[in-house]
């Protein structure tokens, strides 16, 4: 070690006083490399060449650089779990992505550990809580801050799953083409002129793209939409609630739902108020879940990968290479919902 070394890894040694310790950007320049590369050496990405790798090695211990806990865990310990971080748990819909990760987790050998936010008071602690014990996280879009994906992705593999990141790579449906086409739908062939939305647009990035691919439709129709969005979260007790406010309101000719579990729920309920469906309103859903296929009358929906979402994310998070966006293909199924008789070529995977 030369004197200089000494200094510099003295200068960064936390003493008594307090001076810091050496920070992974002091390593990045140390090596001559970038932060990205030196996190990648910390968790033994493929990669990066031997002797890059060999360069950064080093650096740390040159300058006795030691990772925080969260960087020790994701970069240097390897705990066989994938972490997923989600809103809620309960729905179909987690539990098709939740499956979709586990069938990639059960080839690799490695657990799951999932982490629902909406109960936790503080997310952002829980998440890196999570990280710690885990080789690679799965993010749902919309669950913590953007600065908390790229704080993550600094020091581990993380992916966003069903939302996006200029930090970290991500896994999802083109909701926003999806929902315009699906509209698109109802109005050139059913001629449908009053629609109106089901689903909080600002309650997660999916439903906010859903709401602006039914806009879109609408304004390349020269429509408006009939009355504000009808504004409730994504489950059947919503859709319930959703159908006994049109019942009162009035009905458009059709309700472009967020999700399936909000037009199942005004498909079981809009009847016992006396009202038919399609022939007194139409109604669509978003994710082609499997009650989709049996509800009476059955749903037109869009179906999306759901549990392929999972897989490629599960995937990318312990160590495949993924592209920034990986976007999976969506399609329109056609069933009684709208009013057209059920396409036999379009039910589901």
């Amino acid at each position: 070690m030369t004197d200089s070394d000494a200094r510099t890894r003295r200068s960064h040694t936390r003493s008594p006083g307090g001076s810091p310790r050496p920070t992974i950007r002091d390593i990045a320049r140390a090596a001559g490399v970038s932060v990205a590369t030196v996190s990648r050496v910390t968790h033994d990405d493929p990669r990066v060449a031997g002797a890059t790798k060999e360069r950064v090695r080093e650096a740390i211990d040159r300058l006795g650089y030691t990772p925080s806990s969260l960087g020790r865990a994701l970069s240097y310990q390897r705990t066989n779990t994938l972490g997923i971080v989600l809103p809620g748990l309960g729905g179909p819909y987690f539990a098709a992505l939740i499956e979709g990760a586990e069938s990639v987790a059960v080839e690799r050998g490695v657990a799951i550990n999932v982490l629902g936010t909406h109960l936790r008071p503080d997310a952002v602690a829980s998440v890196r809580q999570l990280a710690e014990r885990t080789d690679g996280l799965i993010v749902a879009g919309g669950t913590v801050p953007d600065a908390e994906i790229a704080r993550l992705a600094t020091v581990g593999r993380v992916v966003v799953v069903a939302g996006e990141s200029e930090d970290a790579p991500a896994v999802l449906t083109d909701g926003r083409a999806a929902a315009a086409e699906l509209t698109r739908h109802l109005i050139e062939v059913h001629g449908h002129r009053r629609l109106s939305f089901v689903g909080e647009p600002a309650g997660s990035p999916d439903t906010t793209l859903r709401y602006a691919g039914f806009l879109d439709a609408l304004r390349s129709a020269g429509l408006g939409e009939a009355g504000e969005p009808l504004r409730y979260g994504l489950d059947v007790r919503s859709g319930a609630l959703a159908a006994r406010q049109v019942h009162e309101t009035g009905l458009p000719d059709a309700l472009v739902c967020a999700n399936d579990e909000l037009a199942i729920g005004l498909l079981a309920t809009l009847p016992g108020l006396g009202h038919r469906i399609p022939q007194d309103v139409a109604i669509t859903g978003f994710d082609d879940q499997s009650l989709a296929e049996i509800a009476s009358p059955r749903l037109t929906t869009v179906h999306q990968p759901v549990a392929e979402l999972g897989a490629r994310a599960a995937a990318g998070a312990l160590g495949e290479t993924l592209d920034a966006r990986t976007v999976l293909a969506t399609r329109l199924v056609i069933r009684e919902s709208c009013g057209c008789a059920a396409d036999p070529e379009a039910t589901a995977d």
